[in-house]
């Protein structure tokens, strides 16, 4: 799948970009990134990896999710340290060490300052792209082309102007792009990229495309197998090859989101959308949607608000 034919399957999702100003020192050893994560070293004292590398101000580093983070910030003897379970715990443990800054504001006062860009890009709109391409903590050096990307991301997330969500969309796209790029033209992640070349599979396509169109139906092994010329013993092995997710999980997790965006945009009955999106008993979908959500369906209904 070439890179070029990449990007017109991708969704990429903004969740936050912020100037911060570290108050604290803090070493983060053996955490797993839950989403990616690219910032900016705008001043201060930033180390990477096990080896502690330290980082040039003005350059970035990349932690895509599922990576596992080894960095420090700050210069001290005695680091609070969080370790393999989580980073920070919630937004307010976070707020004791980070400061969020106005990107208009003068830095020339402030001591450890970086800009945060955290993010998804999913293929087919399903599939976490960074976490099935495996790639581990990527430093990169100064760009100027990327710097100025993150400096109008944090500034238009600070303000509330008209257009903004069109904007955020816009540079997002081109920071992907740019860090794309990048990974492409360093030798050590040929490998990694290898993996786009089966996931443009089009048996792949196929089935992701059924699945969504006919959800409410029979999305059996057998019936997949049979509009994607696989057989139907090898049809789950051939989708968790490529994309580490059991098919009927998949399905499932689809019938799900599908339910969650009915419960906001419709009258129907829970009933109604348990069977319209394909579960044949509304007590094991009511059961099976608060597993996921940790959320009865009746109380996103009865609340008649948007689910987040």
């Amino acid at each position: 799948m070439k890179l070029s034919k990449v990007f017109d399957a991708l969704t990429v999702i903004l969740y936050s970009a912020d100037i911060r100003e570290n108050q604290t020192p803090v070493r983060f050893s053996g955490y797993q990134m839950p989403v990616n994560f690219l910032v900016h070293l705008n001043k201060g004292t930033y180390y990477n990896g096990k080896e502690q590398t330290r980082l040039n101000e003005g350059s970035f580093y990349f932690r895509p999710a599922g990576s596992i983070a080894e960095m420090t910030i700050g210069d001290a003897k005695e680091y609070l340290t969080f370790g393999v379970k989580e980073g920070y715990p919630d937004h307010d443990e976070r707020a004791k060490f980070q400061e969020i800054l106005n990107p208009y504001e003068d830095l020339s006062t402030r001591k450890d300052v970086f800009s945060s860009i955290v993010f998804e890009v999913l293929l087919h709109n399903s599939f976490p792209l960074f976490t099935l391409l495996q790639l581990p903590y990527i430093p990169l050096p100064e760009n100027n082309g990327m710097a100025y990307l993150i400096r109008e991301l944090c500034v238009e997330s600070y303000q509330d102007n008209l257009g903004k969500e069109r904007i955020l969309k816009i540079y997002t796209e081109e920071l992907v792009i740019r860090l794309f790029r990048y990974i492409h033209s360093l030798p050590e992640f040929q490998k990694n990229l290898e993996k786009l070349d089966f996931l443009g599979d089009r048996r792949l396509t196929a089935i992701i495309d059924y699945i969504r169109q006919n959800i409410g139906d029979d999305l059996s092994n057998k019936k997949l197998a049979s509009i994607s010329f696989l057989s139907e013993d090898y049809i789950g092995q051939f989708f968790k090859n490529l994309t580490n997710q059991n098919l009927q999980d998949f399905i499932e997790n689809q019938r799900l989101e599908i339910a969650l965006d009915k419960l906001n945009s419709t009258s129907d009955s829970i009933a109604e959308i348990a069977f319209s999106v394909g579960f044949k008993d509304p007590a094991y979908f009511s059961r099976r949607f608060k597993l996921k959500y940790s959320v009865n369906a009746n109380s996103i209904r009865n609340s008649k608000s948007a689910f987040i």
